[in-house]
């Protein structure tokens, strides 16, 4: 798992796994609280994560695009996630992860249907859904599909390498229109 990864992991044995998955903190209850938008749902779900991520692995995840290779060490430390908790990690990190890109451009979180559902990873993937996703200039980003990717399928979904593709296509895309 290290070896594809710039940040060497070692596979926990699994008595090891289950006692440092249980002294990792798990997300204050935000599942179960309402919220005046997406975006505040949103922005409360990344503050945990930041908070999580500092109190767990002293990591400090300020939003700037270099905390993007801090969130994939969060994330490698913390994986693998087991499948009943899978939704509420892609939610905490994926809000994250989002917010890296809100705070970059004019942008808004959305919820929107994957176009191309089918390549999604999910078990379900034949069940069109909307998920919350950032309307940036028209066009949709899906952080916390990438950040579901990242968590089913290991290291080859790198967020780094996905957030430079998607920052240098939105950069170009503007240069076009300017």
């Amino acid at each position: 798992m290290g070896g594809a990864h710039s940040v060497p992991v070692q596979p926990l044995k699994s008595d090891q796994a289950s006692c440092t998955l249980n002294r990792m903190s798990r997300p204050t209850p935000l599942a179960q609280q309402t919220f005046d938008s997406l975006d505040a749902m949103m922005l409360a779900w990344s503050a945990e994560a930041v908070r999580i991520a500092a109190q767990d692995h002293g990591m400090d995840l300020d939003f700037s695009p270099d905390s993007v290779a801090r969130l994939e060490t969060v994330i490698a430390a913390r994986s693998p996630v087991p499948a009943d908790q899978q939704d509420e990690v892609t939610r905490l990190w994926g809000s994250y992860f989002g917010e890296i890109f809100r705070r970059r451009y004019d942008s808004h979180w959305t919820m929107a249907v994957y176009p191309g559902q089918l390549n999604s990873g999910r078990s379900d993937a034949g069940t069109e859904m909307s998920m919350p996703a950032l309307d940036i200039r028209g066009s949709h980003v899906y952080p916390l599909l990438k950040v579901f990717r990242r968590l089913t399928i290991g290291p080859a979904e790198d967020l780094s390498a996905f957030y430079g593709r998607v920052t240098a296509a939105l950069d170009a895309n503007a240069q076009k229109k300017a």
